[in-house]
């Protein structure tokens, strides 16, 4: 199905705050699933994959790759020669799911569409939480989830950590092999935008 290229900008000027250490999940048992009361029913990860709490960065994933690696750059794992491979237009539930594969099912991937419902319904705020700089979401009933602000890994360098989160969705762009939508975000601006597939970012996983 063919898609409509979509980006949007949200700014806020000076909007900061400090989250509170016991707001997210009940206890230290992660992941928790957080039901933030969005209009899919869908519900979210409180961390990242490879994280053991809502701070942690956890691991950095090339977009339709299940493990990290040491070196991040255009070839991957899932491309020829000559470019990538198609591994479908949406990887969610595959076996090109990273979060299908660390946490099995019915945890997969978020689409671009989750993501775009985050940005719809939810209120977000640019915080530091327990030292850790990221976004806070909320949704309408009050639930909250916490990503942080983890960079992506190009080459064998982290870059950007504490200044930028970068959030493999599990949709490929239209019009090409060789990008991937996410959610990017840093200190009052979040965007959805796409990447290059052989970029290590966060992936933060959904359920129904």
């Amino acid at each position: 199905m063919r898609r409509v290229y979509l980006m949007i900008f949200v700014v806020l000027f000076g909007l900061s705050a400090k989250a509170q250490s016991d707001d997210i999940c009940p206890d230290n048992k992660h992941p928790h699933v957080i039901d933030m009361g969005l209009p899919s029913g869908t519900k979210w990860a409180c961390c990242n994959i490879g994280a053991s709490s809502p701070e942690g960065y956890g691991g950095y994933y090339a977009w339709g790759e299940r493990r990290e690696r040491e070196y991040y750059n255009k070839r991957s794992l899932s491309e020829k020669f000559i470019g990538y491979y198609h591994i479908g237009d949406d990887i969610a539930g595959t076996r090109f799911d990273a979060a299908r594969y660390r946490w099995g099912s019915p945890w997969r991937m978020p689409t671009y569409e989750q993501y775009m419902e985050l940005v719809l319904f939810c209120t977000m705020t640019w915080v530091s939480r327990n030292g850790v700089n990221g976004t806070l979401l909320t949704g309408p009933n009050g639930g909250m989830i916490f990503l942080p602000a983890a960079g992506d890994r190009w080459d064998t360098s982290l870059l950007r950590e504490g200044e930028v989160g970068y959030y493999w969705s599990s949709t490929l762009r239209p019009y090409g092999e060789g990008r991937a939508y996410g959610f990017d975000f840093y200190s009052g601006h979040w965007i959805l935008d796409d990447g290059i597939r052989g970029n290590g970012h966060s992936v933060r996983a959904v359920r129904p």
